[in-house]
């Protein structure tokens, strides 16, 4: 879980309302009674950032949108702690900062490999291949030499130090999935009933500018409805 005490930067002295996420209830209406909260604009600045993600406290005293906020947690909390370790390490090595790009980092920051543990170097080996290929059946691994590829990977490529480990990014490439405006699709979780796709209607239907809407979903309260 990951708690942010969100306040509204244009309204000195008003009060601040602590947002937990991934998002399990409707805040909307605190947050609009303060000025913030709106659906497209990072007009929430964060006063403090806290819970299991340390790395996200590096958003401590920017302005952040909540529903980009939520988004980003929903994709961290399925990840393990290995991938958790991926996602700190290369975001700490490369310097992502941007909500745009950390998001982008949950899609692909699987393929770098992230080293807290130096003492067993099959092991290491078998996460790195795994790393570089995406994944393996018991058989490929079984074939290969697990303790020669991580003496490859120590020897012959330049590891950078952080918090969460050393970082060997593989050459990983951030993919501009998320464009600032439009999810991708993902499914947080199993209580989906229907999932509608969003787009412009002046678009062609295969525009790859599309938001993925899972319902129920928590609606935003508007005036008068």
């Amino acid at each position: 879980m990951v708690y942010a005490t969100l306040s509204n930067s244009n309204r000195p002295g008003s009060p601040a309302v602590t947002v937990g996420f991934p998002i399990t209830e409707n805040v909307y209406a605190d947050l609009e009674s303060i000025g913030i909260g709106n659906a497209t604009e990072r007009d929430c600045y964060a006063a403090s950032v806290g819970g299991d993600i340390p790395i996200l406290k590096r958003l401590e005293k920017t302005a952040v949108n909540v529903d980009e906020l939520d988004y980003l947690v929903k994709r961290l909390d399925s990840f393990d702690r290995r991938e958790l370790a991926q996602f700190q390490g290369v975001a700490v090595s490369r310097g992502y900062f941007d909500m745009t790009e950390l998001i982008n980092l949950t899609f692909c920051c699987q393929s770098a490999t992230v080293i807290q543990d130096f003492s067993d170097l099959a092991s290491i080996g078998r996460a790195h291949y795994l790393d570089i290929h995406g994944g393996a059946t018991a058989e490929e691994l079984q074939s290969v030499d697990a303790r020669k590829l991580a003496l490859s990977l120590l020897l012959n490529k330049d590891g950078k130090v952080t918090p969460y480990g050393v970082v060997y990014d593989n050459g990983m490439q951030l993919e501009q999935l998320y464009d600032g405006q439009h999810f991708p699709d993902y499914l947080y979780n199993g209580n989906t009933v229907l999932t509608a796709a969003m787009t412009d209607r002046r678009l062609s239907e295969d525009t790859a500018l599309t938001t993925w809407l899972h319902f129920p979903i928590f609606c935003r309260e508007t005036a008068g409805m």
